[in-house]
């Protein structure tokens, strides 16, 4: 088994994907906490690191096959992001709300709950919209401009925001933000588990939200630590 003590969660997402299956279910932050030492990150989250180290190794050998983060290029890293998570993050800003409403409404008397969490909820889908926008018509195509001029050898004109480090600082602190607004909505739902009696609505509900947040982590964990890395890169590389 490979001694994980000295590395990052994020080089060990990195290395082996099928490892964030055990960081996402163990409450592991692999995308905005992924720098932190693996060790510690166990710490914090109150599981034993060689346990979850044995679990990584376990779930590698029995798996026969994880999602591929070798992406050639930023280019087809970022069609796959659009085409996969900003299609699935714009279908649950669609069809959250209503599903929210339909339950804190009917609900929140016997479950107090439910009044903070609608506001969390609706704070996360109110962000995530023109977030992902800046990303489709600032950031991303400027990444694939670069791109494109280094395959033909030539320097890109200057991009207005100066260099691409700002709106990746921009990105990398909205992310920040929802993974701490991810965190107050699992709290305020009670880890997702609804209660014995609900109903098929409010059960619903936290079966999306879960999803919702597994989603964003991933999502959060290709751009942070796997594309915008590679933008920094890439604009270096022009002097």
């Amino acid at each position: 088994m490979e001694n994980l003590s000295n590395k990052t969660v994020r080089e060990i997402a990195l290395a082996n994907p099928v490892s964030t299956r055990v960081f996402e279910e163990l409450k592991i932050d692999f995308c905005c906490g992924g720098k932190k030492n693996f060790a510690q990150a166990c710490l914090e989250s109150g599981v034993d690191a060689d346990a979850v180290a044995a679990r990584i190794d376990a779930e590698s050998r029995k798996s026969e096959s994880s999602e591929d983060f070798d992406f050639r290029t930023a280019t087809e890293l970022i069609a796959h992001i659009e085409s996969t998570h900003h299609v699935f993050t714009r279908t649950e800003i669609n069809a959250l709300p209503q599903l929210m409403d339909k339950v804190a409404g009917k609900h929140s008397q016997s479950h107090p709950n439910l009044v903070q969490l609608k506001q969390a909820v609706f704070e996360l889908l109110a962000d995530l919209e023109p977030h992902l926008l800046k990303e489709e018509r600032i950031l991303f195509p400027y990444i694939s401009n670069l791109e494109r001029y280094e395959s033909i050898g030539e320097t890109p004109p200057p991009p207005p925001f100066g260099t691409v480090r700002n709106p990746v600082a921009m990105m990398s602190k909205e992310h920040d933000n929802a993974g701490d607004l991810l965190r107050r909505i699992r709290r305020l739902a009670d880890e997702f588990e609804p209660p014995e009696n609900a109903c098929l609505s409010f059960r619903a509900l936290y079966a999306r939200l879960a999803d919702l947040e597994a989603d964003l982590h991933m999502h959060i964990h290709k751009e942070n630590n796997i594309l915008f890395p590679m933008a920094l890169r890439l604009e270096e590389r022009f002097g």
